[in-house]
Parts: structure tokens; C-alpha cells; sequence
């Protein structure tokens, strides 16, 4: 698995797909950061949304890095098919944490902040930017890595789920019928909505509940997701 896992790392390197969103990622957040005095929490939950978008985009470069006879042969040194989702995961992961800890260092080590960090925040921000991080992993290996793959308007789907997950909220408030619709989307507000307002984080039972909620989600996303991948590779 290592082997494979540094093998997806150079040829990911070598095909330079990780220039154009590693770059407007750091791009938006040394903008973004530009000003000084900004709130703690609301701003880490823009860089969260924007590494929801990033992680979709990168995890939809490196599942289409290999050729369909190149994939073929590396699932077969791996012996199991699953074992190529599960190293295209940890390839993705090892990506995306040199970024994930910019995002949240960056700010802090430039006083960006008008605030100072507790303990309570770093950890609902490693939490929130982990998180928007998982859900870009299940949006783009559903749609790169899945039977929908295959589909002539992929990247367009993805691109709908994010647009319709971050809109979620107000979507509901016009048709309050659609909650049992969008249920299916990521929850990103039951994230983002306690990072609102004052830079106060409260443990109560909300914001428990609603964590719970999220991890059950993304848990049982990535347990879908293997399934489905077995079924196209079949």
C-alpha cells in the first residue's frame, strides 16, 4: 500500500493537476487573510467551504490520474480492488493536510485574528476544516471513482451537490418540504451554523448532537462509496 500511496503522490506531482487548486486555495486565503482585525470563527468557516470545494476538485484529479489498463494492473500488485479506493484515499489525505494546516495557521501566525484562540476553537476548527475535508472526499469519488463517473456531466454534478449543500438552509426556508430531500446532501450547516457570530464556542448539546450527526454521515458516506466502487470496477 505504501508503494502505491508514493506512486499516486509522483505521478500526481508529475501531471501538474495539483497546480491550479493548490494555488487559488493559498491565493484565496493570503486574500482573504489580507485584512486584519477579521473574526475567528466565521472566517474559518469560509476556508472550510473553500476546502470543500479544493478537496472535491483534487480528489476528482488524482481518482482520474490513471489510465483504465494502468488500473487494471495496479489493483492487481494490490491484490484487492478495494485496496486501490482505500490508497487513492490516503493519497488524497496526505495532499490535502499541508493545506488544511495552512488554513488554519496562516491566520494566526500573521495576526490576522482580532481574537485570540482557545483551546475550545482550535479544536471545532481542526474539527470543521477535517470535516468539509471528508465531504469533499465523498463528492469527488462519487463522481470519479463511481458508475457516475462515467457520466457525460460528472464534474457538473459534483458542482450541483456543493452548490446545493451550501444552499441547503435557505432552500428549506422557501420549501420547507425539501428537508426531507436534501437530507442526502452534506450537512454543512450542521457545522458552519455554530461558527457564526461572536467568537464564543458553546459545548451544548446542539452543537454535540449535531457533530454526531455529521460523523454518522460521513461514516456511512464512505461505506456506501466502496460498494459502488466495487460495482463499476466488476
Amino acid at each position: 500500500m505504501s508503494a502505491f500511496v508514493r506512486y499516486q503522490l509522483i505521478s500526481f506531482v508529475r501531471s501538474l493537476k495539483f497546480i491550479p487548486p493548490v494555488v487559488i486555495f493559498l491565493a484565496w486565503v493570503f486574500i482573504f487573510y489580507s485584512y486584519k482585525g477579521v473574526p475567528i470563527l466565521s472566517s474559518y468557516a469560509v476556508t472550510s467551504i473553500a476546502m470543500y470545494l479544493i478537496m472535491t476538485w483534487i480528489t476528482m484529479s488524482i481518482f482520474t490520474l490513471d489510465e483504465e489498463s494502468e488500473k487494471h494492473i495496479l489493483i492487481s500488485h494490490l491484490r484487492r480492488k478495494v485496496n486501490y479506493l482505500f490508497g487513492k484515499w490516503i493519497t488524497i489525505l496526505i495532499v490535502m493536510i499541508p493545506l488544511l494546516l495552512f488554513a488554519i495557521f496562516f491566520p494566526i501566525i500573521t495576526g490576522s485574528f482580532k481574537g485570540f484562540m482557545s483551546i475550545k476553537l482550535y479544536i471545532y476548527t481542526f474539527y470543521s476544516h477535517f470535516v468539509f475535508l471528508a465531504f469533499g472526499i465523498l463528492v469527488g469519488t462519487l463522481f470519479s471513482a463511481t458508475k457516475l463517473a462515467t457520466k457525460k456531466y460528472a464534474w457538473l454534478s459534483s458542482v450541483f451537490i456543493i452548490v446545493v449543500s451550501l444552499s441547503s438552509k435557505p432552500i428549506i426556508k422557501m420549501m420547507a418540504f425539501s428537508k426531507w430531500i436534501l437530507w442526502i446532501f452534506p450537512p454543512v450547516f450542521k457545522v458552519i451554523e455554530h461558527m457564526e457570530g461572536e467568537d464564543q464556542l458553546l459545548i451544548n448539546k446542539p452543537i454535540i448532537f449535531d457533530s454526531v450527526f455529521v460523523v454518522v454521515y460521513l461514516i456511512i458516506g464512505a461505506i456506501m462509496l466502496v460498494p459502488l466502487f466495487l460495482k463499476k470496477e466488476g
